[in-house]
């Protein structure tokens, strides 16, 4: 992250916070984050990991290889760190919308899952 380079972030810091972008989108919450250890030893977050996998593993990691079959990686994304300019209760990103692959997963729940249940508005 450019200028807060020695920056100390904590989990509560960014775990479940709102992604937003530039032109105002919300796009997700933060499910997971990703980490490398550094030549020097210290840890660099490197990746924000947004959907529903990273998610039930939160959950269970016994749940990692029944979610990866049913969803296959298809609506599991990462932000790389330096996408993000604000940190707070909303995490606010450098791009658009247009700009990142996510949100996909709701579209994906309410083709494939919600529009079968009776009473969901679409007849």
């Amino acid at each position: 992250m450019p200028g807060q380079k020695d920056r100390l972030l904590v989990m509560r810091d960014i775990m479940d916070n709102q992604l937003e972008t530039k032109d105002n989108c919300k796009i997700g919450r933060v499910a997971d984050i990703e980490a490398e250890l550094g030549d020097d030893g210290k840890l660099m977050l490197t990746n924000l990991v947004t959907g529903p996998q990273a998610l039930a593993v939160r959950f269970s990691s016994h749940l990692r290889p029944v979610v990866r079959f049913l969803l296959r990686d298809r609506f599991e994304h990462r932000v790389p760190m330096s996408e993000v300019k604000e940190f707070g209760p909303t995490l606010r990103l450098r791009g658009m919308s247009k700009d990142y692959a996510v949100g996909q997963s709701d579209r994906w729940i309410a083709e494939h899952i919600l529009r079968w249940i009776p009473g969901n508005g679409r007849s």
